[in-house]
């Protein structure tokens, strides 16, 4: 039976807590880093008045937007462009604030959408 001596015990106690250290560091960085990417996505989406959004969390639904949303009725995008912009804006307020936005008519005006 091969003898260990303090030194050998020492340095493998030390190599070993070294590779927990580093696998420690590694995992909090790739949580870090996957913390920072936008897993939001804007989809969008034909409806049967004109354009609306889903934005997707994860590529799951998050919300379904067929329509202008605060608008009375059931008053569709009149462009693909106006609903992805609207689209956008809303997962900008979701990340500011981690919570469902509310968008007011004026930035809606701000955003190119024509409210009747």
């Amino acid at each position: 039976m091969p003898v260990v001596t303090t030194s050998t015990q020492t340095k493998l106690i030390r190599l070993l807590l070294g590779l927990l250290l580093i696998g420690l560091a590694a995992t909090t960085a790739y949580q870090l880093y996957d913390l920072r990417q936008n897993h939001y996505q804007v989809q969008v989406i034909r409806s049967p008045n004109g354009w609306g959004y889903d934005i997707l969390n994860n590529g799951k639904p998050f919300i379904h937007q067929p329509t202008i949303p605060g608008v009375p009725g059931m008053v569709a995008f009149s462009s693909q462009e106006q609903a992805r912009r609207v689209g956008e804006r809303v997962v900008e307020k979701i990340q500011q604030t981690e919570a469902l936005p509310t968008l007011t008519n004026e930035e809606l005006r701000q955003l190119g959408v024509k409210i009747p």
